[in-house]
């Protein structure tokens, strides 16, 4: 027994002397908990979404009415394809209103905005709704390459540090740059072949047939599972500690999964929702994906994601080759 308390007592001051896992510990579910309040706590839901485009003097009568949200678009054609894709109940843009005849939601909108706005001209708009597993498997794909990559490539590059790898193959002609791409391309490998595997089964067995270049899919991929991969070699680059990393990793890894897109729409989300979410490459990825998919986009309509992933690489790669330390 003398022998089980003191591996305790000698595991618990490892544990308290290690400040960073420490305030980890304690400051991380603190700042989760605060994070997800203010991100998704509302006092008055919206049931209905309602685009506006343009200038209309109408909608200050509607702006009364409860439960439902009102988005402002600057693209009439991108307004009108969320509309025909269900992913917005109504239109009004001047003295005209679109729906969706198909859509059960947007039949009940119409017949709110009618009861106000009885003058408006309905003019309908068709199109297929976005079927759940086409809109999901985009996001579980990703949240499944995120955690490989931020886990898959941290721990590991952690624990070389820790057991003296790092330090043996310091005295080697490697360079540190030279050490982080073996451990990107030896993870993209594992982590793109299985994305790809993973989309086939789901494709094969929910018929889903994806509107644009295949060949667009996987180099979003191939850039997106980088990016991450960048991401866990930055956070593991100086990181001796388990709980320190895993620590880091959590910060990172929570923020994606809930503002990436994953599990729900952040269509009509608060601005600086919007613009955290932005800012994560996860979103980029998933919303790149969901274009090619659903919408056939090509190379120029997912320009912009694929040029922010390729940001993140180079910064992260960069700074975790200047900053990386061997022991």
């Amino acid at each position: 027994m003398n022998a089980l308390f003191a591996l305790i007592s000698a595991r618990n001051t490892e544990f308290f002397r290690d400040k960073s896992a420490l305030g980890w510990s304690l400051l991380f579910p603190i700042a989760i908990i605060i994070a997800l309040v203010l991100v998704f706590d509302d006092d008055n839901p919206s049931l209905y979404q309602l685009g506006v485009y343009g200038v209309t003097e109408e909608i200050t009568q509607l702006q009364t009415l409860k439960h439902i949200e009102i988005i402002h678009y600057d693209d009439l054609a991108q307004a009108q394809h969320k509309v025909a894709r269900h992913l917005v109940d109504g239109l009004i843009s001047g003295d005209t209103y679109w729906v969706n005849p198909d859509s059960a939601q947007g039949y009940i909108l119409e017949q709110v905005i009618l009861s106000k706005l009885p003058q408006l001209q309905t003019k309908p708009i068709t199109g297929d709704a976005v079927r759940h597993v086409e809109w999901i498997l985009p996001g579980i794909i990703g949240m499944n390459m995120m955690f490989s990559a931020l886990y898959g490539v941290g721990y590991v590059v952690v624990r070389y540090r820790r057991t003296g790898v790092l330090k043996r193959l310091q005295v080697t002609p490697l360079g540190a740059w030279q050490f982080l791409a073996s451990q990107l391309i030896s993870r993209l490998g594992a982590t793109v072949l299985s994305s790809i595997l993973v989309f086939v089964v789901i494709a094969v067995l929910f018929d889903i047939q994806p509107q644009g270049n295949i060949a667009l899919l996987v180099l979003n991929t191939v850039l997106g599972s980088a990016a991450m991969i960048s991401i866990g070699l930055l956070v593991a680059s100086r990181t001796r500690s388990d709980e320190l990393c895993n620590g880091l990793l959590n910060i990172l890894s929570w923020p994606m999964m809930f503002l990436s897109g994953i599990w729900f729409s952040l269509e009509g989300a608060k601005p600086w929702v919007r613009f955290m979410a932005d800012c994560l490459p996860l979103t980029h990825m998933n919303d790149a994906n969901r274009a090619v998919i659903i919408d056939g986009a090509g190379l120029l309509d997912i320009s912009d994601h694929l040029l922010f992933l390729v940001a993140i690489i180079c910064i992260c790669l960069g700074i975790a080759s200047r900053t990386f330390s061997w022991d």
